[in-house]
């Protein structure tokens, strides 16, 4: 958990009564100092200028292009910097993890700073370190491993990017295949390629996170006031406050039943002052619960028993940093509950009935375990070469969209409903762990393609939404899709 520095006090000098002269000339250097600094202006001196330029919200956004071999991807990164043509905005200067296959197809704010208005060329991120679990393609089962940091990437943009009054978001896609390699032995290194884009605040889709919108963002309530909540995430480098206004959409209770510990699940967009208006908030449980979201790796006895989970995400009662990138065991019962996350979906007119319940769930779908005890630590199986970081009793399990990479044999049009097949890497870690060399996806009328308005045939695409596992084969009906 990041917690705020203590801020160091300064003894504020006193002055020597020396005559009126000199509490004039006092007073005259402090009025042009107040005047300095107040927004916008400039004072000028003895051969000198000093201007304040105006400042505009960045939201600063991390995403992944995967690596398909990859279950999960957990760094720390410890430093990040914009660079400008006149000077460096400081995003973040303290360890900040973040797990990144769950963003696959995605994006999720880093922090929103206040920038210089201005040009930006490039920037500066440090990865502290990062842990990997992967599909070993010889036993099937997962495996741990570690990257020993520091790794920096000096980004330079493509196209300049420039901050002007509108607030914005700046994106930076974690290009995962180009940046670990594997040498022998099976010893990982790094070195950090990132791909950016940005976008302004009431441009196209309001939800798409490259116009500062948030799409299911996890985390916990810390205060509430009025119609506005704050909400820190573990793995983002500030707390967020959200407003919420007569159009937001409450699933589990409205404002009056929010309180401090409570775990949501937030959709947002930005506001043309910079902040965060919600549009729909997901209560998931009270305080001292727990909810942890990753990849089923095995299930036990049907109905489950139990389920084997690779960590990529939560909030609450016992979740730590150092549970990402590795294994859980969540302990279900006959009391489970099962339900599909459908925020943002469509689901309609499909030509099967998509399910999931205690007899549809399977090793390769992604979910959102939910206990009222919190995670304990130690797990109770085993996980091949993986490490297992703990336990928890779930009272509900939430199917949730995950990415897959593939390609496709037809060219994909925006606005069209269709179906396509995506064929996966013979690498991929949901072919080792499922057996499926392909996966049938069900684009919809209301599927993006944020890649623009088509898709050509052939490509190499990624694709987000919920798939399940129905007649003996496996089916994604997709939410967004982009061309790499």
């Amino acid at each position: 958990m990041n917690r705020r520095q203590p801020v160091s006090m300064q003894k504020t000098p006193r002055f020597r009564s020396t005559g009126t002269a000199a509490i004039a000339c006092l007073a005259l250097l402090f009025a042009s100092l107040l005047t300095a600094c107040s927004g916008g202006g400039s004072a000028t001196g003895a051969g000198s200028t000093l201007t304040t330029s105006p400042k505009t919200t960045v939201q600063v956004n991390m995403g992944d292009s995967p690596a398909d071999w990859m279950l999960a991807f957990s760094m720390n990164i410890t430093s990040m910097s914009l660079n400008g043509n006149n000077e460096s905005v400081t995003v973040l200067s303290s360890s900040t993890p973040i797990e990144m296959m769950h963003l696959m197809g995605t994006m999720q704010p880093l922090v929103m700073v206040s920038a210089s208005q201005g040009t930006y060329t490039g920037a500066s991120i440090t990865i502290g370190s990062a842990t990997v679990m992967y599909m070993d393609p010889t036993t099937k089962a997962p495996v741990q491993a570690t990257i020993a940091g520091p790794m920096t990437a000096n980004v330079t943009f493509s196209s300049p990017i420039t901050v002007g009054s509108t607030p914005m978001a700046m994106g930076f896609d974690l290009d995962l295949a180009s940046s670990v390699t594997a040498g022998s032995g099976g010893n990982l290194s790094m070195n950090p390629v990132f791909h950016v884009s940005s976008g302004m605040q009431g441009s196209g889709n309001a939800l798409d996170p490259a116009n500062g919108g948030i799409q299911q963002m996890v985390g916990a309530v810390s205060s509430v006031t009025g119609s506005t909540f704050v909400m820190s995430s573990m793995q983002a480098a500030q707390s967020f406050t959200f407003a919420t206004n007569s159009s937001t959409v409450f699933d589990g209770g409205g404002m009056s039943s929010m309180s401090s510990g409570m775990l949501v699940i937030v959709d947002a967009t930005m506001q043309a002052d910079g902040s965060m208006l919600a549009t729909r908030v997901q209560s998931m449980m009270g305080s001292g619960g727990a909810m942890s979201g990753g990849i089923i790796t095995a299930v036990t006895g049907q109905p489950p028993t139990s389920l084997t989970m690779v960590m990529q995400n939560g909030a609450g009662a016992g979740m730590m940093s150092s549970d990402f990138a590795t294994g859980a065991t969540m302990d279900m019962s006959g009391s489970s509950t099962y339900q599909i996350d459908e925020d943002n979906m469509d689901m309609s007119g499909l030509p099967f009935t998509p399910v999931f319940d205690a007899s549809h769930v399977y090793a390769g779908q992604s979910v959102m375990s939910i206990g009222s005890g919190g995670m304990m630590s130690g797990g109770s199986g085993m996980m091949g070469g993986g490490s297992m970081s703990g336990s928890m009793t779930v009272s509900n399990l939430e199917l949730e969209p995950q990415g897959l990479s593939g390609t496709v044999a037809a060219t994909l049009t925006s606005g069209v409903a269709t179906s396509f097949t995506l064929t996966l890497p013979s690498d991929s870690a949901f072919t080792t762990l499922t057996g499926a060399s392909s996966v049938t996806v069900y684009q919809q009328s209301e599927t993006t393609i944020s890649s623009g308005s088509s898709i050509p045939s052939g490509s190499t695409t990624e694709v987000f939404g919920l798939l399940f596992f129905d007649s003996g084969q496996w089916k994604m009906v997709a939410s967004q899709m982009e061309s790499n």
